[in-house]
Parts: C-alpha cells; structure tokens; sequence
C-alpha cells in the first residue's frame, strides 16, 4: 500500500514536471520563440545581450512587411515543413542540455525589401526602394554596396534584408536574398534588459 502510495506520488511529480515542458516546448515550436542578440549589426536598435521575443505567427510572406526585424535560419537553411521545424527545435534542446551552445546559426536583420520590389544601393550609401531613396531613424552610418549588382529586384517568396548597423552588418548585400522559408518569426518586443521591455519600433 505504502509503494503504491509513493509510486503515485512519484507519477504525479513526473506529470507536473514533463506537462509544462511539453506545452512549452510545443508553443515554441508553433507560436513563438525567444532569442538574445548576440551580434552588432542591429545597433542601435537591438544590441548584444537583448533577449527578443518573436512571433511565429507573424511570419508569413504575406504577414511580414518592409522595416519588420525578423530572425531566420543562417547560410541558406530552410524549413520544408513541420517535422523540419521540429529537427531544428530539437537539435535546439540537445544544444541546451549538453551546453555546447547553439549550432543552429541564425541571424537578426531587418527587412527592406518584399517580393516585387526593386533595391539599388549606390556608391555614395545612398538606399533606393523602388525608386525612392530610404530616409529611416534607425539607420547607423552609410550603406556599402556590398558584392551584390544592382538594381536588384526581390525575387517571389524571399526578403532583402540588412542590419540597421550598415558599416559592419553582413547581410543580403553579401549573401542576396533570403527565403521566406528560413523565418523563424518576427520581432514584436525586448524581454531584456529590463530598462527596454517593451514593444520593438
């Protein structure tokens, strides 16, 4: 009697434990996820050691628009589907468990161009989109060509991003045009440091 006892309070635990981390984990996967900055390129606006919470929800090609900050999977990786996103998150949760730190490379930039639009940065730092020249707050320093040829015009289901940090960022300037398939979700607010809680512009 008393080993049943115990072996049910033993379940009991296992359930209150394994329950959340299972919602938890399932969540992360489909709605949203949490990443700190650990790079330079978004200064001023999000800089290293910011933990930012993005929505999966938002990340859409049809959701998504020019001057979003997204986060999306690093040197062309894509997710072909659910069970792709699933490899990702658990290879994610490997990395925690052993401490090796991610292995999955992402990166943080900020859209500035959608399908259809036309992009020329010329030699002088100057940013045109679809003709008009770009004249945004949170640009830091003028805009390198970078190795790219332009005009260039975005093509279907991919993003023309760059760091809002222009003179260090590497971005689409360098490694073109990213697919929408390598979105992990959209930048909606800083969960940390505590004095910049709160909505990202």
């Amino acid at each position: 009697m008393a080993k049943r006892k115990v072996l049910k309070e033993l379940f009991g635990w296992v359930i209150a434990i394994i329950v959340p981390v299972i919602l938890v984990f399932t969540l992360n996967l489909l709605v949203f996820t949490i990443s700190g900055v650990r790079q330079e390129s978004m200064e001023n606006t999000l800089k290293e050691g910011d933990i930012v919470y993005y929505s999966r929800l938002s990340s859409g090609i049809d959701k998504l628009k020019r001057g979003d900050i997204i986060l999306f999977l690093a040197h062309g990786r894509e997710k072909a589907g659910f069970f792709d996103e699933l490899s990702i998150k658990i290879d994610d949760f490997k990395d925690i468990i052993t401490g090796k730190g991610s292995t999955t490379k992402r990166y943080v930039k900020r859209i500035i161009g959608i399908p259809g639009d036309m992009i020329d940065i010329r030699e002088d730092g100057s940013v045109y989109i679809n003709g008009e020249k770009e004249n945004k707050a949170y640009v830091k320093g003028l805009t390198p060509p970078g190795k790219m040829k332009y005009p260039l015009e975005v093509p279907e289901d991919q993003l023309f991003v760059m760091g809002d940090n222009r003179g260090v960022s590497s971005d689409s300037r360098d490694y073109g045009c990213i697919s929408i398939n390598s979105v992990e979700g959209k930048a909606v607010f800083i969960l940390w440091p505590p004095s910049k809680v709160g909505s990202i512009k």
